[in-house]
């Protein structure tokens, strides 16, 4: 089963418009599965110039329903918040997707400079004694981003 509804989230860009995210709930080896990823590229992003796919994957100990334990989903979020706000506003780089089950989270950033993102990513964890890995590769149709839009999209 999955369960799609859209929700705004405000996020400040050049124009403080709200960023609008798809929210899918469906289920992964009977467990529960999130997937936030945006509804369309926003008109002050070129995606053609973001060609390089960063996943950033933090492995976690689960509840027995699959999802991160109330304290590891805080520092999430707080890793979530940090991440982004830097390589937004620092880089040229966009968080797309994000994905949380059966003891991971995964965001995907695409960027015009990977390692740039990969470095800082890294940094942040190491720094704050995260359980991160992360991994850059060529994306610049994006795909990663339309393959899982297109089955949101087919959920509706």
């Amino acid at each position: 089963m999955v369960d799609v509804y859209q929700e705004a989230r405000s996020q400040e860009r050049g124009d403080s418009d709200a960023d609008y995210w798809l929210v899918c709930l469906h289920e992964v080896a009977g467990c529960p599965a999130i997937l936030r990823l945006m509804v369309e590229i926003p008109d002050d992003i070129d995606a053609g110039g973001l060609g390089d796919r960063v996943a950033i994957v933090w492995a976690y100990e689960s509840e027995p329903d699959g999802l991160p334990k109330e304290a590891d989903s805080a520092r999430m979020d707080f890793f979530e918040d940090v991440l982004v706000e830097a390589v937004e506003s620092r880089m040229n780089a966009c968080l797309a997707i994000v994905s949380t089950a059966k003891g991971a989270k995964e965001w995907t950033i695409y960027a015009d400079d990977g390692k740039a993102v990969v470095t800082y990513a890294m940094e942040l964890a190491r720094e704050n004694n995260l359980p991160v890995q992360v991994r850059s590769e060529l994306d610049p149709d994006w795909e990663a981003y339309r393959r899982l839009l297109a089955v949101a999209d087919e959920a509706q």
